[in-house]
């Protein structure tokens, strides 16, 4: 595919809309906690506790606000402890660091709810929502997340055909791979002429390519170990959301996920430069 997606071949020009950097801009400017965040619901200090833990359990909610007489959110209670006396006693003060704005970027909250599987979100200087891990299955994370997904897999895609020109790549997958490949091709390519071999590629063959070509690993500076590790997680996140499961993050525990979703953006951030480069070089000759 070259640089057709990103450079016009007539003027030489980015293309717009073909950027990590844009598609990370939208979601860190307009896409924030604001839009997954729920409301908290609450109870009081003197609630009885087991019966506060009763309505948790009816609504499958983990946590409570506790309001103070000002029906301010100050304080939480685990539904896990609530047993007999009042509420009060089993009342945690919210700390600083457990708190959120509703303007954090998404980006930014994967990492937040690294450190705690849920933050409460402050608007306008009270305390409004909660945010936990499973808002992270909403669509409008989805997208993002696939976003970035799909052009890390353009970017696996422009570096196959850098390194293995003229489909060279057919030596670093098994014949039986590259034979359901070109039947797929075959299938496929109908009237769509700019369809190539290399888009009918499995992502575990695209996988098994760039791990056994040095010169890629070298220049992103992975081990053969790593990166087969990113690309495996990468494809279970991948078909998570191609399915459309309830979660998209089943078949990885949250570090992990967290991890890989930072791997890619780091991917994507150093392999943007390296085309950059090489838009600069062809258009000086």
């Amino acid at each position: 595919m070259g640089f057709q997606l990103w450079i016009s071949p007539n003027t030489g020009i980015r293309r717009k809309g073909t950027t990590f950097k844009e598609l990370q801009g939208i979601f860190v400017v307009n896409i924030t906690t604001k839009f997954i965040y729920e409301p908290i619901y609450c109870c009081r200090l003197d609630d009885v506790a087991i019966d506060v833990r009763k309505t948790l359990e009816d609504r499958d909610f983990d946590v409570i606000g506790v309001i103070n007489e000002n029906e301010d959110v100050f304080g939480y209670a685990l539904r896990e402890e609530l047993e007999d006396y009042e509420v009060s006693k089993f009342t945690h003060k919210i700390e600083l660091e457990n708190i959120v704005s509703d303007s954090t970027p998404i980006i930014q909250l994967l990492n937040i709810l690294s450190v705690k599987s849920y933050s409460f979100v402050v608007e306008s200087n009270k305390i409004v929502g909660i945010v936990t891990r499973a808002d992270i299955n909403k669509p409008i994370v989805r997208i993002y997340i696939f976003g970035i997904i799909s052009l890390f897999e353009l970017h696996l895609n422009f570096w196959i055909n850098e390194y293995h020109k003229h489909e060279s790549w057919k030596d670093k997958i098994t014949e039986n791979r590259f034979n359901e490949t070109n039947e797929l091709f075959s299938k496929r390519k109908g009237n769509n002429e700019e369809l190539t071999l290399l888009e009918c590629l499995q992502f575990c063959d695209k996988r098994d390519i760039l791990k056994n070509t040095n010169d890629f690993i070298g220049q992103f500076n992975f081990s053969k170990k790593a990166f087969e590790r990113l690309l495996k997680d990468t494809e279970k996140i991948r078909n998570e959301l191609a399915h459309s499961q309830n979660s998209i993050i089943a078949n990885l525990d949250w570090d992990r996920f967290v991890t890989t979703v930072s791997n890619i953006e780091s991917f994507l951030h150093y392999s943007e430069e390296e085309v950059e480069e090489k838009v600069r070089l062809l258009n000086k000759n």
